[in-house]
């Protein structure tokens, strides 16, 4: 049997459909004779009101050393993209800043407690004993921008080691030879991966000079008033655009001209490239598809269309900018 629709019973009474929504909803601009016609008729037809939209509620965890502050510029747009996926769907997102275990654990069972969650996201890695706590929760999680295959979770997230790979066979192509990662590899996985993916660069296309290594982040350093920079490298690979924003500076304050001197290049295209001067080339994806992917992959969760371990690896691309110099020598 064909569904009875606000049209159907407009046509046969020769009114709008919005007349008719608003006598079935009993508000004002209806005359009480017309209201009672339409009811009946709604009744007569089998008309059945669709079903109220579900509202589902959502928390957001980020750890507090992936917020810098007013400038960061990474995981503030993707919670940013990710409320605005909410809002379009009448949800609620709640936002936790990870600190301690202990801290988050208490916050997340108070939220419980005030309110139903349907699902929890988590924007960059955090200790695998957290991840362990919130699994015992039976939420449904979606993780952003890292990957663990010891928690059937769902994950959208990039392959930081082709991404290594990919920003050192660029400037291998443009003739650099001696390159200098700075990003300290044990702070997170996601580090580490763009480091060796360089060295795997290096090592494939047979480049015998080292891969120097500043292994600290230098935008976290509080007190860093000179950076001991090596002498010989003819291309920077900085971890994040941020550390690139430091690096800048201290190698202005020796005298270096970027790019003419020596190059930079960096990870996560944020808007801070296009502010710096030169603009700065960047590995990276758009944020608003990282937020779109989570989004749609926690609802395809919730309607119980994903099974087990699912997840979702997003292309990178170069954005190209001025900061880097080609070596290479002009044909004649």
């Amino acid at each position: 049997m064909k569904k009875v629709s606000l049209e159907t019973i407009a046509k046969k009474l020769n009114v709008s459909a919005v007349t008719v929504h608003k006598a079935l909803k009993n508000q004002q601009g209806v005359s009480d004779k017309l209201r009672l016609q339409i009811i009946n008729l709604a009744n007569e037809l089998g008309y059945e009101s669709p079903a109220p939209p579900i509202l589902n509620n959502y928390v957001h965890i980020i750890h507090k050393k992936f917020l810098l502050g007013a400038d960061e510029q990474f995981y503030t747009p993707i919670y940013y993209y990710l409320s605005q996926e909410c809002t379009k769907r009448n949800g609620k997102m709640y936002l936790i800043v990870h600190d301690t275990v202990a801290v988050t654990i208490q916050n997340l069972k108070t939220l419980f407690n005030e309110t139903s969650i349907d699902g929890i996201f988590i924007s960059g890695q955090i200790e695998k004993e957290l991840l362990t706590e919130i699994e015992k929760f039976r939420k449904t999680v979606v993780c952003i921008d890292f990957f663990s295959s010891d928690f059937k979770f769902n994950y959208v997230y990039v392959d930081n080691y082709y991404a290594g790979y990919t920003l050192a066979k660029y400037l291998i192509r443009l003739g650099h030879r001696r390159l200098c990662f700075i990003g300290d590899i044990s702070f997170s996985d996601a580090i580490a991966d763009r480091y060796f993916g360089c060295l795997r660069a290096l090592n494939k296309f047979r480049i015998s000079e080292p891969c120097l290594h500043i292994n600290t982040n230098i935008e976290r350093e509080q007190n860093l008033t000179e950076l001991d920079l090596p002498s010989s490298p003819t291309a920077f690979i900085c971890h994040c655009d941020r550390a690139a924003s430091i690096l800048y500076n201290h190698l202005k304050m020796k005298g270096l001209n970027i790019p003419n001197d020596v190059s930079v290049i960096s990870f996560d295209n944020t808007d801070l490239c296009n502010l710096l001067s030169p603009s700065l080339t960047s590995v990276g994806i758009e944020k608003e598809a990282f937020a779109t992917q989570a989004f749609s992959m926690m609802q395809q969760a919730l309607q119980g269309k994903t099974h087990n371990l699912n997840y979702i690896k997003l292309n990178l691309s170069i954005y190209e900018r001025d900061s880097v110099k080609s070596l290479n020598q002009p044909s004649v």
